[in-house]
């Protein structure tokens, strides 16, 4: 099983595409080549969980559940500096190296 990590807002399609983006350009980046990169619905994401042997949620809204799973709070893409994006996608990339 590879690795995936989902984005995940309210509708999927803006907010939700620039994490994505964002993410998809690092991991390639770091040359992984079992990383899926989903954008999705949150209200979807049951769906998603234990798919994998790691997910990990990208959530560009306030989450108001827990998950035994890595979970980020990604408006830094949207509204943070460059630095603070590129902390979140260092966190990200520690993540997937451990497993």
């Amino acid at each position: 099983m590879g690795k995936l990590i989902v984005v995940a807002c309210g509708a999927g399609i803006n907010t939700s595409t620039m994490a994505e983006d964002s993410i998809k350009e690092r991991v390639a980046q770091e040359g992984f080549s079992d990383v899926e990169v989903k954008r999705i619905l949150m209200a979807d994401i049951d769906g998603f969980l234990g798919r994998t042997d790691l997910i990990m949620v990208v959530s560009m809204m306030k989450i108001f559940r827990t998950f035994n799973v890595p979970v980020f709070q990604g408006m830094p893409f949207l509204i943070g500096s460059k630095q603070e994006k590129d902390e979140l996608l260092d966190k990200i990339v520690e993540v997937i190296k451990k497993v």
